[in-house]
């Protein structure tokens, strides 16, 4: 049976599990984690000891903070994402990582995923910059104002961690950025969040759908929301159609990873294509890649359908 439509956990009410995973992952990243990152960031920041409070207080405003505040968002991340719901998984839910996955990884379907990607950025590209635009009425000025201010911050913190000066920085960038939340956000919202859904609403769509609502939420960037969606409904239909987990997770550390390395390129002038500019791709383009997307979609589809059941019948 398909892991993403297979009743996991049963003995639980699947409400309960969802706010116990939504909640544990939340404060392992944004409490226990974030206090653990702070400890290891202290022993990585180079300048002295008194230094370091301070520069924790407004952290983009001092060079040396880079690598800190990488390892303080990794550490973060990993407990938040990885550690505790694996625990929660193993000691609480009674069940393992095997159960959200088939045996079989085609690397034919690793390959499609990674297709899958690039074009789905050239799709997504026109939902970013509306994204970006979007004003809300004046009645809520005020709430739009703290909307722009959080992302402001958020931009801000995100540009700052993504200027390396260094080689090894932008490995460790690679694994902050690409490798934990490849494998830990997959891991929560397609393997455990969507699987919650789906019991809660009997629909696998509607599972997809609430499932990437929420891990784009999760990343409180409401102008940023809906491309992230997106992002999240893709993930989620690899997971459907392959049954692996295995796909998603690969999928989600390319985009991330294809984005950093593109991003160092270019600060490092080796390219001259900003890839966080939006608005570089013509509507030709946009519609090319769309229908070169869903075109691999089908072909991902397919294949994955075929690998299951020689799964099923081997």
């Amino acid at each position: 049976m398909n892991p993403a439509t297979k009743n996991l956990y049963t003995q639980y009410n699947p409400w309960l599990l969802l706010i116990i995973t939504l909640g544990i992952t939340m404060v392992g990243f944004q409490f226990i984690g974030a206090f653990i990152g702070i400890a290891f960031a202290l022993f990585a920041y180079p300048g002295d000891f008194q230094s370091f409070f301070p520069a924790l207080l407004d952290p983009t405003s001092d060079e040396l903070m880079r690598s800190p505040l990488l390892i303080m968002q990794g550490i973060g991340s990993f407990i938040g994402f990885i550690f505790l719901p694996w625990l929660l998984m193993k000691y609480i839910y009674k069940g393992g990582l095997s159960e959200l996955t088939i045996r079989v990884t085609s690397p034919n379907l690793l390959m499609l995923s990674i297709f899958i990607v690039l074009f789905f950025m050239g799709f997504n590209a026109p939902f970013i910059e509306w994204n970006q635009n979007i004003s809300l009425p004046e009645s809520f000025a005020g709430i739009e104002d703290k909307l722009r201010a959080l992302e402001d911050t958020l931009a801000k913190t995100t540009i700052f961690i993504t200027k390396f000066d260094s080689t090894s920085q932008l490995i460790l960038g690679v694994i902050v950025v690409a490798i934990i939340p490849g494998i830990g956000e997959e891991f929560v919202f397609r393997g455990l969040v969507q699987n919650h859904i789906y019991r809660i609403s009997k629909n696998i769509h509607v599972a997809i759908w609430v499932g990437a609502f929420l891990f784009s939420l999760f990343h409180l960037q409401f102008y940023g929301l809906i491309p992230r969606m997106f992002l999240g409904v893709m993930f989620g239909y690899l997971y459907y159609f392959s049954g692996n987990i295995i796909y998603p997770m690969i999928a989600h550390f390319f985009n991330n990873g294809f984005t950093l390395i593109m991003l160092y390129l270019y600060q490092q002038n080796i390219v001259d294509f900003n890839i966080e500019e939006t608005d570089v791709l013509p509507w030709p383009q946009v519609i090319f890649a769309t229908g070169i997307t869903i075109l691999l979609f089908f072909i991902f589809q397919k294949h994955a359908k075929k690998v299951i059941t020689d799964e099923q019948l081997g």
